[in-house]
This record gives C-alpha cells, structure tokens and sequence, in this order.
C-alpha cells in the first residue's frame, strides 16, 4: 500500500458521519460487524425479513453465495467503485415473469423480482481464503416500487440480517507486500439508497442496463455473451436479439480500447445515476451519461454550480488539456466530506479511475479562453 493511500485511510475517518447501528463500536480485531438481530431460531416470516437466508436466495452455506435455481448471476462491463469491494451480483425473476428492454438501455423487471449485491474485502489483499462478506444489499420490487433493503453479516459469517441505520466497519488488513493497514468502511443507511437508486423521485437499478449487461463473461468454463446467455435461460420477455448487436461499453480499464469510451462509460456507471436531469445531481447541469453529446453538459468548459471549497478556487468542471485545473478531477481526488464526489458513501477515492479520467481531460482539445 503505498504512502498517500494510507495517509487517506486515516483521512478517511475524520469524513465518517452519525451512521452508526447497534454493535457499531465493536473492538473485533479483524472486522467490526454486527451482533444478530435475528437469531435464527426466531421466526421470520413477516416482510421485511429479519434474515438474508430467509429470501432462499443460496443453496448451501449462505457464505458461499451459490444461487439458488432460480437464482441467476449476473456481472457489469464497468465496476461502480466502491471503497475497493468485490461485488456478486444476482437477481431473481418471479414465475413466469421476464424482463423487457425499453429503448437504448433501461431493463423493466417484472412485479416480485428481486436484485442482489453482495459487498466483500479480502483482508489480505489478493487472498481470497481471508474474505469477509460485510452486506447484501437487496432492491425488491413490491407494489410496482423499487424497495431497498441492507443486511450485514455476522462474525461467524454465517448469517445476515436487516439493518436500518447503517454501521461504519473497521478492518484490519494487509496489502499485497505483508503490510498491515486499517480500512474503515461505510455500510449505508437504508435512506441513503436513494440518493443513487432515485431518478424523477422513482427508484431505478443501476447495473442491469444493456451496454453494463452485453459484456462477455464465463459460464460452465465457457466464455459467452452475458445477453446471449440470459436469453438463453429465458430471462426476457421479448428476445433482445443477438449481444453482438448491441450496444455495449468497453473496458474501461483496457489501454487497447478508445479513451473517450473508457473515461465516458467510467463516468457513466459511477457518476451519472445522480448527474443527469432527474438525478439527485441533475440541478447542477453536469451530466455524465456516456451518450450526452452537449459539452456544456458534459463540464467542459461549464462554469461548476459549486462554490466555495467545491471547486477548489477553479472555475469550470473540465478545463480541456489540464485536468489540474478542472474541478472534476479535483473533487473525485478529495476525502474532504465538503468537497468529495461521489457524496456517499465511500470513503477513498478510486485512484484507478481519476487516473482514467485525468488521461482523457489530458488528452482533450481546445481552450476555455473567451
């Protein structure tokens, strides 16, 4: 773990706010979790369950995360940083129910289904024999509404249950050379959900779109399209037609692949469920869709609707050739809880991905001079 990474995860602590559950303050020396709320003789039964394990998601150990049956795995072209969590993603269809693909991107899933993302570190960095999982969150449609749920697991990593407050986790870990470190980590409020699931006051999913969907991935050791492979589990109602004919994001971390679609898809999946018109962001006229081609909107060149600390003493969010002077840049870079983007709930910034962003801004033409 390099210098500046460890000075930021103490930084890190000072941005934490009151989001703190019962047990939050635990002195477990290896990852701060939540006592059960539900022990498992006690019975559930009512909605909101009390227990992941009571959504009969999993076969198996629910720790293993093997879906159920019905139970169909899913994963994104690009990854919405999140403190640097490995992510499983999975949804649930109810009988007979199929989804269907409205206009470039949108999937409409029926009444009953239910979306799930697993959140965990490996606290030795690279070994997937220390993983922890740390929350599950659900997005459950219910009455024609998008309903979001969080569980945190336990110590014994063999149950999660419903949590309402949110709960900051401390981890105790260490980096690829042996190095031990501290992480702090955010498990949101059930509120905070909608900060980035909510567009025109509706709840949205923000992975199950087409271009984060038609990627390749691997099934049964076979490398297959994803849109492909879920037609042929008969997931959508109408046939989508064949992957390869449609759109798609690329990598946005393969140096092979065109740079503006590497920055513009990474802006996409991490920035623009707020920044786009009915997003929590969306007064501020910045918006990050991949496919916005008005570059006021995109920032370039766009005098920023924040003020005083948010912009760093800079003027416009992109400044093109001069990412230093571009208040994008600058707010992705900080952990200053006034300044930082996204808002919530991460804590570090995504080095990985201001790097990209920087690149592109780098390599932009043109001058905001009047």
């Amino acid at each position: 773990m390099n210098a500046r990474l460890a000075a930021l995860l103490g930084l890190a602590a000072l941005a934490l706010t009151g989001c703190h559950g019962p047990g939050s303050e635990s002195t477990a020396d290896t990852v701060d979790t939540a006592p059960d709320t539900a022990p498992d003789t006690a019975p559930d039964d009512t909605y909101p369950y009390q227990r992941l394990s009571t959504w009969g998601l999993f076969e198996g150990p629910l720790v293993d995360q093997q879906p159920a049956a019905d139970v169909v795995p899913y994963e994104v072209a690009i990854r919405l940083w999140s403190d640097g969590a490995d992510k499983d993603r999975f949804f649930r269809l109810p009988p007979g129910g199929g989804i269907t693909i409205d206009g470039v991107d949108d999937w409409t899933f029926p009444e009953g289904s239910v979306l799930v993302k697993t959140f965990s570190f490996d606290l030795a960095e690279g070994d997937d024999a220390t993983r922890v999982r740390l929350e599950t969150r659900l997005l459950v449609l219910v009455n024609g509404a998008w309903e979001g749920l969080i569980y945190r697991w336990n110590d014994e990593q063999t149950e999660a249950n419903y949590l309402v407050a949110g709960e900051r986790v401390e981890m105790a870990r260490t980096d690829a050379d042996g190095v031990a470190y501290d992480q702090e980590y955010l498990v949101p409020n059930q509120n905070q959900c909608e900060t980035c699931h909510r567009r025109d006051d509706v709840m949205h999913p923000l992975g199950p779109m087409t271009r984060q969907m038609n990627r390749v991935v691997d099934r049964d050791g076979q490398s297959v399209n994803q849109v492909d492979w879920l037609a042929g589990r008969g997931v959508f109602a109408l046939d989508p037609g064949p992957g390869a004919a449609l759109d798609a994001f690329v990598d946005a971390f393969d140096p092979a692949q065109d740079l503006e679609a590497r920055a513009r898809g990474y802006l996409h999946a991490n920035c623009s469920h707020c920044h786009r018109v009915g997003g929590y962001s969306g007064n501020s006229g910045l918006y990050l869709q991949a496919e916005e081609t008005d570059r006021e909107h995109m920032g370039i060149c766009k005098v920023s609707a924040a003020a005083g600390a948010g912009t760093g003493g800079y003027t416009y969010d992109i400044v093109p050739g001069d990412p230093d002077h571009s208040i994008l840049a600058y707010r992705m870079d900080s952990v200053d809880p006034e300044i930082k983007m996204p808002e919530l709930p991460n804590l570090l910034p995504d080095y990985e991905g201001i790097e990209l962003v920087r690149e592109w801004i780098s390599n932009m033409d043109g001058t905001c001079d009047p």
